[in-house]
């Protein structure tokens, strides 16, 4: 089937009069091709008239309905194209969401109203293997490895911060070093996830001068809180989870310590969606 016996179709659906269409642009045999491939008569024909059968009804409203999308599809390409109108596939770890990325898509709907964007909250190491295989356009996750396939770029940074049971005898009041905690169960996050994470967060305990007794080892935030709120164990975790949780722990700020707490926004080189170029023009 072919483009142009469609447009036969809907010319002679329109003047509903073989002579006078066959005369200007030689249908009748386009038509009869037509419906010998569909197995169907569209036009129901005698001496005095000719009208769209049943099926020739529906046909007319699907090929019509047809050519008005591929029109659009025309006007829109250069848009898409120009990164203007899209779709773009974004990661992000779970504190992206209460800090920067909310702010980064508003700004990408302010300016590209027509980038249609898909969100998944993923582990970092999930999508790193998701940015590999094409599953993302741009992720935003802790630490990534060096790779010389993808470009990266620190995007957002904050302090790291003691967080403990409501109930616990040390608060901002009376803390002075993380050795005060050097006997506590710690949760961590898992090695798995991300080796060069886990050992940021390990040097904070080495810079105190302990290793830390593991209790628990989990990579989500809210997971966390919920542990040390039940008194399973404390941790560190990211000052910014202070001003969305209503769990019942206590937050310590860590500011004088010399690691920061880093999101990476990570994108393949390779990647030709022209909407991510115009993200990054944002990021």
């Amino acid at each position: 089937m072919e483009l142009r016996q469609l447009r036969y179709f809907l010319m002679l659906a329109h003047e509903l009069h073989f002579r006078r269409a066959a005369d200007k642009l030689a249908l009748t045999k386009q038509i009869q091709v037509l419906e010998a491939e569909l197995g169907e008569i569209l036009f129901d024909r005698n001496k005095r008239n000719v009208r769209l059968s049943v099926a020739g009804e529906y046909f007319n409203t699907e090929i019509t309905k047809f050519f008005e999308q591929l029109e659009k599809s025309k006007n829109e390409i250069k848009q898409i194209e120009m990164g203007q109108k899209g779709e773009l596939k974004i990661g992000y770890v779970g504190s992206c969401i209460h800090t920067f990325l909310p702010k980064l898509l508003g700004d990408l709907h302010d300016k590209y109203s027509e980038i249609h964007t898909y969100l998944s909250e993923m582990t970092s190491a999930s999508q790193l293997l998701a940015v590999q295989k094409g599953e993302l356009d741009i992720a935003f996750l802790r630490n990534p490895p060096p790779n010389k396939r993808f470009k990266q770029r620190n995007v957002f940074q904050e302090n790291f911060a003691l967080v403990l049971p409501k109930n616990h005898w040390l608060d901002a009041t009376n803390f002075q070093s993380l050795t005060q905690v050097a006997n506590e169960k710690f949760i961590l996050p898992t090695k798995t996830d991300g080796e060069i994470y886990h050992i940021l967060q390990w040097s904070i305990y080495e810079d105190a001068g302990f290793s830390p007794k593991i209790s628990h080892e989990t990579v989500h935030g809210y997971t966390t809180l919920k542990l040390v709120e039940n008194n399973l164990g404390i941790s560190l975790i990211l000052i910014s989870f202070e001003r969305v949780t209503n769990t019942a722990v206590k937050f310590i700020e860590l500011r004088d310590i010399a690691q920061k707490a880093e999101i990476t926004a990570l994108w393949n080189l390779q990647n030709t969606n022209p909407s991510l170029r115009r993200f990054l023009e944002i990021v």
